[in-house]
Formats: C-alpha cells, structure tokens, sequence
C-alpha cells in the first residue's frame, strides 16, 4: 500500500471510529434514522384513528362500543360540513404560521436538491417545518380529506436529518444531499414497511440520478427506520397483506395484457398529473385573491364528492383498496373517478398530504371495473393480478417513477411471482405517462416552488450554520 493511501484511510480512521466526533455523528444519525420511523409510525396511528373518527360521523359506528350512533340525514351532512371548514382550518394554519409545508413535501425534498442557497434550504427543512407538517397532517387525516401520508413522511424525514448537521460536522457530500436523500428514502420506507423501495424511491425521483457516494448513508437511513417498524407492528407485517395466487406460467396472450393495462393506466394517470399541475397553479391563484372563500370552495368540492360516492371518497383510500385486493369487495363503477376527483382537490388546495394511498386507490377502483375487459383480452388471469397491475400502471402514470411503483407494490404484498408483469405495466405506464404529462408531478411542483422563491431576496450560498466537515484528500 502507498504513503498516500495509507495517509488517507488512517485519516478516515480517526474521523469515523476513533473521535469523539465521529460517534456524535454515529449517534445523531442514529436517533433522526429511529424518530423517522417513530413518526411514520405516529402518521398510520392517526390515520387509523381518524378514519374510526370519520366512521362515526359518517353514522357506521360509534366511538365507544354500544354507544351512541350519529342518525340520519345528519351523518349525510355533517361530514360535509367537516371536511369543509377543515380544509379553512388547514390552509390558514398553513399560512399563517407554518409556510413551506404545502403540499406532499416530496417537491420541496427535491427543490432543497437543487438549490445552492443555504437560506432556503435551512427554511425547507426546519424545525418549524417539522412541526407544522406533523400538525397539519394530523389535521387533515382526521377531517376526512382524500391524502396520503408518504409524501410529509418523506419531508420529515428529510427535515429530521438535515438538522442533525446543526449539532456536529459532516462531510460536504452528506451536508448538501446525502442526508437529505437519506431522510427521504427512510420515511417511504416506514410509512410502507418497503425498504427497497424507499432505496429506489430516493435516487430514481428525489434525487433522480445515483450518487454513488451517498448510497450507503440512504441505505443506512432506510435500515434504521425500517427496523423500528419491524419492531412496532412485527415482522410479518405487510401494508396491504399478503397475496395469495396461482398465476404462475403465464401464456402469450396473458402477457399481452401487460400492454393494454400499461396503456390504460399510463395515459389516465398521466392526465391526472397534468391536470393536477394546472389546477394547482389555478388555485395558487385562487388563494391569492380571497383564502377564505377558495379553501371552502375546495372544502365544499370535496364534500360533494363524499356525498356522491357515498361517503367512499372520504380518507385516504387504504381501506377500500384493501378490501378490493384481498377481500374481492364490489365497488361501483365511480368510485375510481371519485376518488381521484377528490385527490385532485386535496392536492390542488397545497395541504400537506400524499397521493400514494389515493392513487392505489384510484387504480385499484379502474382495475376492478376493467376485469371484464382484460378478461376478454387476456382469460385467465386472476382478478389479484389484474387489479395489482392497474394500481401500479395508474401510479407510476401519475409519479412517473416506475421501478419505485413496481417495487413498492412487491413489497406490500409479498406478490414476488408479480415482480416481472409489474415492472412491464410501470414502464409501458411511465411511457404513455410522459406523452401527456411531459414534465413529472414532482419536479414540476419542485421548480413551481423554486420559481416562487426566485422572486423573493436572496440568502447566502453556501455558507449557514452547518456543520461540514472538510473533504479529507483522496
């Protein structure tokens, strides 16, 4: 081994295992890895409860067992009212106290990447960011909004490593996105038990390209978080449950139907994004010109949608799909159409929530109502796998992140013999998509927002009260 060499790994050495300084890191990382997945853990806690909490407004069940139930016609109307002036709530909170914490938090994760004003990126990933998502997530999932919550999982997570760097030094590279990417891909991997997915999730959209040197801080991050939840809800556990199937050898004609799914999928879910991206910008507007009257108009839009799918639109959409997947429950026709119509609006009022859970759900509404169709196409197929293969086209139509939506669904699932039809949907998907949608939901929310920051002064670049570590010489 030469002098150089040599040089350089004892130096490594004393920086990593042999300072006090290197096992603050050690330790620091650690506990932001463990409180990523303590939150993501917190999130389905509250979406739990809040959907026991919507049921009773919705009449189907009391909340302590024998106990009163909300009659008739008041269980129709008093969730509309809810999710009405909850929506008011929301968004006033959000601007009045906790601004940057619109939306999912994934294109603000992504917008922190690319810009090399320290200001911004120290706002984006504060404390109060921190608290305001948790906050207002809370909120919305017990007001009965169609969201998810993936997406400020992933803006915690990211806000919860980046402020470690405040506490001890680490190097350039971990300072400016290794940490952040780290944090993202932790909170997708709790919020799903899905640690490979949070692993592709982080690079092939947050990041969108592979950074070799940070790939073992993400891989770290996603353990650590993942590991906690193993630990919390127990190792067998699976998002939506396991899949039972006999699809096995498939024939030609069966694998033809990757291609009509893929289509279908691909061009709904790319419509969705592109819709999504303009009518977010409408309702920007909107808000500009009077936020009292705008988040009600929204608030009201998505009661409407309650009351026309029969109350189905309301939450995330967990449930049903669910129900669709493993139990064969018969949904209508519209409840797909609803359901998307009201994640529309979520996310068109830039509360903090995720299209994850909705999108699913959207996917697995048109794959139940589409089995017909792929059945005279394609026979043979069981309805498990059609419905799998539509949930995964539509979202990677609408994220435009294929092997993440392919992987994501194998892990929540346990459906591996579904890991070669999924991947073909995603990409067929990914392609329709990007016909209609050329730019992907989240880098266009990510450069909206960063344009919205461009008109605003300046802070310093690079240079903030983080703690970097010079690069040791190679």
């Amino acid at each position: 081994m030469k002098g150089p060499e040599r040089t350089r790994i004892a130096r490594l050495w004393k920086r990593e295992v042999l300072s006090h300084r290197g096992w603050q890191r050690h330790a620091l990382f650690l506990l932001a890895a463990t409180a990523i997945g303590v939150v993501a853990w917190y999130f389905q806690v509250a979406e739990r409860e809040g959907d026991r909490w919507f049921s009773f407004l919705k009449g189907q069940s009391a909340l302590l067992d024998g106990g009163w139930r909300i009659p008739e016609p008041l269980a129709t109307f008093l969730p509309m009212l809810w999710v009405t002036f909850s929506m008011l709530l929301i968004v006033t909170l959000r601007d009045r106290y906790f601004r940057g914490t619109e939306g999912t938090g994934i294109p603000q994760t992504m917008a922190t990447l690319k810009t090399s004003d320290v200001a911004v990126r120290d706002r984006m990933l504060s404390g109060r960011i921190l608290v305001g998502k948790i906050l207002l997530l809370t909120i919305g999932l017990f007001s009965g909004m169609t969201l998810g919550r993936e997406g400020p999982s992933v803006h915690v997570g990211a806000a919860l490593m980046h402020m470690i760097t405040k506490w001890v030094r680490f190097p350039r590279h971990l300072v400016r996105r290794g940490l952040i990417l780290g944090g993202g891909g932790a909170g997708i991997a709790a919020a799903f038990n899905a640690p490979l997915a949070g692993l592709v999730f982080s690079f092939e959209e947050i990041a969108r390209s592979f950074e070799k040197n940070n790939v073992g801080t993400v891989i770290r991050s996603v353990i650590i978080s993942s590991v906690f939840i193993v630990v919390v809800l127990g190792k067998d556990y699976l998002f939506y449950g396991q899949i039972h199937s006999n699809d096995g050898n498939w024939t030609l004609g069966q694998w033809a139907s990757i291609f009509l799914i893929g289509t279908v999928g691909g061009f709904l879910g790319g419509g969705f994004a592109q819709c999504t991206i303009k009518g977010s910008a409408l309702a920007s507007r909107c808000m500009k010109w009077n936020r009292w009257l705008t988040p009600l108009a929204l608030g009201a839009g998505l009661g409407v949608v309650g009351y026309l799918s029969d109350g189905e639109s309301y939450g995330s959409g967990y449930r049903q799909t669910q129900q669709i997947l493993l139990d064969g429950v018969d949904y209508p026709w519209y409840f797909a159409p609803l359901t998307a119509a009201a994640s529309f609006l979520t996310l068109a009022s830039g509360i903090p929530g995720g299209l994850f859970d909705p999108s699913l759900a959207v996917g697995a509404g048109l794959g139940q109502s589409m089995l017909p169709v792929v059945n005279m196409v394609s026979p043979g197929l069981e309805p498990e796998s059609v419905i799998m293969m539509f949930m995964v086209a539509y979202f990677a139509g609408v994220v435009q992140s294929p092997i993440t939506c392919a992987v994501i669904m194998v892990e929540m699932t346990a459906a591996r013999h579904m890991t070669l039809p999924l991947l073909g949907v995603a990409v067929i998907a990914y392609e329709c998509s990007r016909l209609v949608c050329r730019t992907s939901l989240y880098e266009s929310l990510a450069n909206t927002f960063l344009a919205g920051l461009s008109k605003q002064p300046e802070g310093k670049k690079d240079s903030s009260n983080e703690k970097i570590e010079p690069s040791s010489p190679k």
